[in-house]
């Protein structure tokens, strides 16, 4: 009998204790729980308060100059407005497309040189596929690169053999800007126009 009972309160001892480790554990998921909960809700309520005083204090700047306010909200209306019309690499393509489409109906006699060899330069690095843009915000520049930009070639992977940045300049074939390439568009001037052509019937 003696036995029976050390067992059961072994038995009940043994639960109690776990138990109480239950109710430990369960209080301090609690409380980690709810100091996350807190930290989560000061750093919003932190980030509320910056942008409010950010707020506040740009209204007040604004009032006591606002001249100064002005030209800098014009500032970034046209930065933003230029941002927006920052041609890309696919506007490119189209404007060469249209202007490769238009010497087309011309006669090859009546064929401005510099734009047709400007058009078969850019079709030729085209289908080498090294042309590349890099976006600068304001503005996009085309330039072109050594190989393909799939080819796995060492020269092509070396670090040591990239284009730099001192000569990069020579590589710059356009410039973006506002919807428009302009060194695409000046050599495409007068496209119909073949001054060697002029010159040789007003020599004859």
């Amino acid at each position: 009998m003696s036995l029976l009972r050390s067992s059961g309160i072994r038995e009940r001892l043994s639960s109690i204790i776990v138990f109480s480790e239950k109710i430990k554990n369960s209080k301090i998921s609690a409380r980690v729980k709810g100091s996350f909960l807190g930290n989560w809700g000061k750093y919003w309520k932190n980030i509320y308060l910056d942008y409010k005083d950010v707020v506040v204090d740009t209204t007040k700047a604004c009032k006591e100059r606002p001249i100064r306010a002005l030209t800098y909200f014009s500032i970034l209306g046209i930065s933003y407005y230029i941002h927006q019309h920052n041609p890309d690499e696919l506007s490119f393509r189209e404007a060469l497309l249209q202007y490769e489409m238009k010497l087309m109906f011309v006669g090859e006699n009546v064929r401005n040189p510099v734009s047709t060899n400007h058009i078969l330069f850019l079709d030729d690095c085209l289908n080498r596929n090294i042309i590349r843009r890099m976006n600068l915000g304001l503005l996009s520049l085309v330039w072109l690169d050594n190989y393909h930009e799939k080819c796995a070639h060492y020269k092509a992977t070396c670090a040591y053999l990239k284009p730099r940045y001192m000569n990069f300049h020579k590589r710059i074939i356009d410039i973006g800007f506002l919807d428009k390439w302009w060194i695409l568009e000046s050599k495409m001037k007068d496209y119909d126009i073949n001054d060697n052509e002029i010159n040789v019937n007003n020599y004859t």
